[in-house]
């Protein structure tokens, strides 16, 4: 079944079952070296947790280097499953890397039995087509991230306030097997409770049960697990609300997806 990449916001579905995974995967999470160290990164969508399906373009991935600037991958190439891009890193500590989009509004609605979307606002409802049913519109952000260390680990969590953030609060370089880690989640700059996450290892295609770890965001907007296996992992968040500017949108939205690595112990 086909599906657009956008912003898809499951309500009653397990997230992997209502929209395609989309992550940034490095080649490494963790390097030592004193002369610095080239890094790859796959660019995707799919359906399966780090098994590549679906093409998806690599030209906003952003890199935020240990001392806060921003650059972008040394080269990239878009493939009919997956874009690659590699960046040479050269300053020790912890980068950021990102392939986020802007803030956009996606109408939603129902026409001869059939769902439907359109990138508009409410004021632009009008260019919907007659008979429309089930309108909802939504303002939403996705977020696709990582976060890989060269020598020394450094805390590059730096937020912008808008809709749904995933802030680390045990380091990425960090985690480790059967070891707490915790992540904290943000919406508009403010510790969020209920928003659901759900964590998910590597390697799902050769595994009858998908061993999918579900979370809820406590009071602190905190979520914490204790990893049994080592390995690569994908976080998905999300979170939807009662939007602030009701004359655009009737829901405010975010997902974040975070890969990341867990350490043997």
């Amino acid at each position: 079944m086909k599906k657009t990449i956008a912003i898809v916001l499951a309500s009653l579905l397990s997230f992997q079952l209502a929209a395609h995974s989309r992550w940034v995967l490095p080649s490494h999470f963790t390097l030592s070296s004193e002369e610095g160290e080239w890094i790859m990164m796959d660019v995707t969508a799919s359906n399966e947790t780090f098994n590549v399906d679906k093409p998806m373009g690599s030209d906003k991935v952003m890199i935020t280097k240990p001392d806060g600037s921003k650059s972008r991958p040394s080269s990239s190439y878009r493939g009919h499953r997956k874009s690659v891009v590699d960046f040479f890193m050269d300053d020790a500590g912890t980068y950021k890397v990102t392939n986020n989009g802007e803030p956009s509004y996606m109408t939603r609605f129902k026409l001869n039995d059939k769902r439907q979307r359109r990138w508009i606002s409410k004021s632009d409802l009008g260019q919907l087509p007659k008979g429309a049913t089930d309108i909802e519109t939504r303002y939403g952000l996705a977020r696709i991230e990582s976060y890989i260390t060269m020598n020394n680990p450094t805390d590059n969590f730096v937020t912008d306030g808008r809709l749904l953030e995933l802030v680390p609060v045990t380091h990425p370089s960090d985690i480790a097997q059967e070891e707490p880690a915790t992540f904290k989640l943000l919406f508009n700059g403010k510790a969020q409770s209920g928003v659901m996450v759900e964590i998910t290892r590597e390697g799902v295609r050769y595994r009858n049960d998908p061993q999918t770890i579900t979370l809820t965001s406590n009071a602190k907007g905190e979520v914490s697990f204790t990893p049994v296996h080592a390995g690569r992992y994908l976080l998905i968040a999300e979170h939807e609300q009662k939007a602030a500017n009701q004359k655009l949108a009737d829901k405010d939205a975010g997902e974040v997806f975070l890969s990341f690595e867990v350490l043997l112990n």
